[in-house]
């Protein structure tokens, strides 16, 4: 069941980070000409031509620092419960 949930919490943190590559991806794509960025103007006709990879890209920056910034959290190991042997006694003698 742990792992069930770690792996929700990684599907949900991917998606996150997908979702913000998106926003930053359009944002950089409507405000390119007014941030004035050398960089930017540098690589815009390889972003053009490649959107898919620019955002999977960025998604997994985000994805690979919010790893480093909120570690997920390890399941604690399950200990097996103790045998309760209160009330018997050994019986001798017999076989």
């Amino acid at each position: 069941m742990e792992f069930k949930d770690n792996k929700q919490e990684m599907v949900t943190r991917l998606a996150c980070c997908v979702v913000a590559a998106l926003i930053l991806y359009y944002a950089v794509e409507k405000y390119a000409g007014k941030l004035n960025i050398p960089l930017l103007d540098q690589y815009r006709p390889w972003l053009e031509q490649n959107k898919i990879q620019a955002i999977a890209i960025v998604a997994a920056v985000l994805f690979g620092a919010s790893l480093a910034v909120f570690p997920l959290e390890k399941p604690a190991p399950e200990i097996p419960p103790e045998p309760c042997f209160d009330g018997y006694e050994p019986v001798e003698g017999m076989g």
